[in-house]
């Protein structure tokens, strides 16, 4: 298992607990921030925390396709 990476210092939030906030159904910058408190302080976090959606939304767009193409 990989290492716990902080991404948001100024709300000492991990790219774990974004990932799991975005899993649970944050699809905005906005919806990370409420839940988690990230992109709250400075805003350096704020394009990680926007790859993980962008990242997420792809995975989901995938696997609609390959369920329509079976």
């Amino acid at each position: 298992m990989r290492p716990t990476v902080i991404v948001c210092i100024c709300a000492n939030v991990s790219d774990r607990t974004i990932s799991e906030a975005v899993r649970s159904g944050c699809g905005s910058v906005d919806d990370i921030t409420m839940k988690t408190g990230a992109c709250s302080g400075c805003g350096q976090c704020r394009m990680h925390c926007q790859s993980e959606i962008d990242a997420h939304n792809t995975l989901i767009q995938v696997s609609e396709m390959s369920q329509q193409t079976v």
